[in-house]
């Protein structure tokens, strides 16, 4: 029982996570809005909050909002889960913090989850990136 009662009271050990955001898929109709932005996020999971921080550049207009998304699986789009702090601006950072609930960190942990960067002329999404795990600190 005390073996028990230690995995119980053991502090869960943050991960860490990272992505490159890159524009989102392209057609004729947005492509001369998102094809040179980047950007890059790390993210860090400390029991279940989600701490976000990243950059971007390059945007052909300013960023006007960021959110944390969860798709099916890696690559498959999804509903906005959370909003992110973002400079609006071509060029700047984002930030934010999100509780997850449990099915939402199993997502994070098969890279279901991704971060998307609008901006005024690519208002359904500038960047995007789907998150990965870099390791245990």
């Amino acid at each position: 029982m005390i073996g028990a009662i230690w995995l119980l009271a053991t502090p869960a050990v943050a991960a860490s996570y990272e992505a490159e955001l890159d524009p989102v898929p392209f057609d004729a109709s947005n492509r001369a809005a998102v094809i040179d932005s980047i950007g890059t996020v790390t993210a860090s999971l400390d029991g279940s909050t989600l701490n976000i921080h990243g950059t971007f550049a390059n945007l052909t207009s300013p960023a006007t909002q960021g959110s944390v998304h969860i798709g099916l699986a890696k690559g498959v789009p999804g509903d906005a889960i959370g909003v992110l702090s973002v400079d609006h601006d071509r060029q700047g950072s984002f930030q934010g913090s999100l509780k997850l609930k449990p099915p939402q960190i199993a997502a994070l942990k098969k890279e279901a989850l991704y971060i998307r960067i609008d901006s005024e002329k690519a208002p359904d999404g500038n960047l995007q990136g789907w998150l990965e795990e870099t390791g245990n600190n």
